[in-house]
């Protein structure tokens, strides 16, 4: 891979290598649309299954449910002193499609319509700076390279959220934008403000910057709109009001237990990884790009740097509650998307240029490392520095007319086997033998491996029909792979486990558990919040998810606050497993059985609990015990490793407990 003997070129010497973008290059043939779009669509499958109502998508579901039924839930702890469903109509959208369809088929019906949206808006944008097949291969790299996943800022999402919405208009601006329809995008981010205002505030920024940032109007608009916001928050309208309002201590101390992922300076390797390579990514596509493309890059990146740069000031030196709430940093979102579009354009051109040897290789390793991130954001830990290296080498070899010394090959070589074994290492015990993950780790190996065929063969697709030298039987065999494929990532798509299926699905609660569980009184159901929710459609009383709202409530995190507490030396699964949200108090045990002493302590603590629902019995007291039909599969800590364990029998504590 690095010869000893590298070529020297002289700068004269070194052909000018011309790739049209804009008119799809030297091809002669234009390749089957439907092919390219079934390919796109495998892509979007494989790399967003369907996994349910899971994560964030509670939330939202919920407040859906608060919605229609109000009572139900005005108890809860996520809606006692208001939630961020205040700020969005998507309520007021789920709500009645749920009341319609019942809540599995809203869900799943929403949840492709909103997809569908996402998709849309990226081919208006795509088709507005590309043409032909350099729209296709855009899309492409936005659709297998997704922002982050794991982390705190990704697009694209594969759950319901208002959040793949608001991108979903704000694509559809940007892409106006570039048409420069200055009324069309304005209307569609006005939407999107509505919808979910945290992700489409990267776009409103973008809209006048690009259309006014050189203008004094716009920035004399600017400056009257910072006086209206400035009266708003002086006359006690929220939000506006939170920008003269600083987190007290204990309020903070809260959300830093909470959601550490908030403060700029409680980012780890992963997070911060992420950012350098957006950061790289950006600068590469900067290099070959035109004028228009290189100042869209530029105020992207600008907006994405300016909202982490803000969101550190605002909210972790000045602890400022308006900044801290916004989440400046997730304009990093829509950087990362513009930088993947130009991914395959530039990958093109580097391959064409003599210059780059080495650099393409260590590029394409790069990129591979990438792609294995969007199944598990470890790799990026792998990816970022090779990423680093690539860009630094390609430097050298496209500004020097002298190749890399002797010394910096045996270096870069050495750096590469490095992640290479590191890289085989990591993907061995992630896709392989992960004994956390179980099945779920062999069925992200078959999804990787789904995302190379399909990419692959639109590779092979376009290159023959730039060639011009495809065959009918080609054509056929070609197609046939595409069916193959495309069946079997749908055989794969639905990934819902068949406890997240059954409380999904459910036309009720089941009656032989409604007979048995304190009625009256939000209840507290042990490694479920979701049964509560959305099986028996009544509050909860506590889980470690709830303390969502501490961000934008001191109300919500002194109550979440006080129930912690009170709770987590029972030592229930969502602590012991030590999780990102439970994070174990310092001097608590994080594992054991809770005592009998314990569960009447909760009960005496909390005198608003309905009772609990607990995983294990407690010795020396005599619960009411309901058999699930299907079993609950939880992870477990076992030792020092974690373990996934499954139950089908419940035990139900009321409360104040009854001797």
């Amino acid at each position: 891979m690095f010869p000893q003997k590298y070529p020297v070129v002289e700068t004269k010497d070194i052909p000018k290598v011309v790739v049209d973008v804009s008119e799809g290059g030297s091809c002669t043939e234009k390749p089957s649309r439907l092919s390219l779009i079934l390919l796109l669509l495998i892509l979007w499958l494989v790399t967003r299954p369907y996994e349910g109502i899971l994560w964030d998508s509670e939330y939202y579901t919920v407040q859906a449910l608060h919605f229609l039924w109000p009572d139900r839930y005005a108890n809860d702890l996520y809606f006692a002193f208001g939630s961020q469903d205040q700020f969005s109509i998507f309520s007021r959208i789920y709500g009645p499609a749920i009341a319609s369809l019942g809540l599995a088929h809203a869900h799943i019906a929403l949840t492709l319509l909103t997809q569908l949206a996402w998709v849309s808006g990226l081919v208006y944008l795509a088709k507005g700076m590309f043409q032909e097949k350099w729209a296709y291969l855009a899309m492409a790299g936005v659709i297998v390279f997704p922002g982050s996943a794991g982390l705190v800022f990704h697009y694209g999402e594969p759950i319901l959220t208002p959040r793949i919405l608001a991108e979903a208009l704000t694509l559809v601006a940007l892409g106006a934008i570039w048409r420069e329809r200055i009324f069309f995008s304005l209307g569609l981010l006005g939407v999107g403000t509505v919808i979910h205002p945290l992700m489409t505030l990267p776009g409103i920024v973008f809209w006048f910057l690009w259309f006014f940032g050189r203008k004094k109007t716009g920035w004399w608009a600017c400056a009257l709109a910072g006086t209206i916001v400035l009266g708003l928050a002086a006359s006690g309208v929220q939000p506006f009001v939170r920008l003269t309002q600083p987190f007290d201590p204990v309020w903070l101390n809260i959300v830093h237990q909470r959601s550490p992922y908030c403060f700029i300076s409680q980012w780890g390797m992963g997070e911060w990884s992420a950012v350098i390579h957006t950061v790289l990514l950006t600068l590469w596509a900067m290099q070959k790009a035109g004028n228009k493309e290189r100042q869209f890059l530029k105020l992207a990146s600008l907006i994405g740097v300016g909202g982490i740069v803000l969101s550190w000031l605002g909210g972790d030196l000045l602890k400022n509650v308006l900044i801290l709430d916004a989440q400046l940093w997730r304009a990093m979102w829509m950087v990362s998307l513009i930088s993947h579009l130009f991914i395959a354009q530039r990958l093109i051109t580097l391959f064409h240029d003599p210059r780059s040897y080495h650099a393409r290789w260590l590029w394409m390793g790069a990129f591979l490392l990438t792609l294995l991130a969007g199944f598990h954001g470890g790799f990026y830990l792998l990816a970022t520095p090779l990423m680093a290296v690539a860009f630094l080498v390609q430097q050298w070899e496209e500004r020097t007319p002298e190749p890399l010394p002797l010394w910096g090959r045996w270096l870069v070589a050495s750096f590469f086997l490095v992640v290479f074994f590191q890289t085989a290492f990591f993907f061995w015990n992630t896709f392989i033998l992960d004994t956390v993950r179980g099945e779920t780790a062999h069925v992200l190996l078959i999804e990787f491996v789904f995302t190379l065929g399909a990419l692959m063969l639109m590779s092979l697709s376009l290159k023959e029909s730039c060639a011009g030298f495809s065959t009918k039987s080609s054509v056929r065999i070609r197609f046939g792979m595409i069916n193959l494929l495309l069946l079997g990532s749908l055989m794969v798509w639905d990934q819902r486990s068949p406890w997240i299926k059954s409380i999904d699905e459910a036309s009720g609660p089941p009656s032989d558990l409604s007979k048995i569980l304190p009625q009256g009184r939000p209840i507290y159901w042990e490694g479920d919040l979701t049964v509560p929710w959305f099986l028996l459609r009544r509050s909860s009383y506590f889980s470690c998810s709830q303390g969502t709202g501490s961000l934008f409530s001191r109300e919500t995190a002194i109550n979440y606050w006080q129930r912690y507490q009170s709770f987590q030396p029972l030592h229930t699964t969502e602590f012991s497993v030590g999780s990102s949200f439970c994070t174990p108090l310092p001097g608590e045990e994080t594992s054991g059985s809770p005592t009998q002493e314990q569960v009447k302590k909760v009960c005496r603590e909390n005198p608003g609990l309905g009772g609990m629902v607990l995983l294990h019995s407690i010795e020396g007291m005599h619960p009411k015990i309901w058999n699930s039909p299907i079993p609950f599969t939880y992870l477990k800590s076992i030792g020092h490793s974690k373990r996934w364990v499954t139950a089908d029998r419940f035990y139900i504590y009321g409360c104040p407990i009854q001797k």
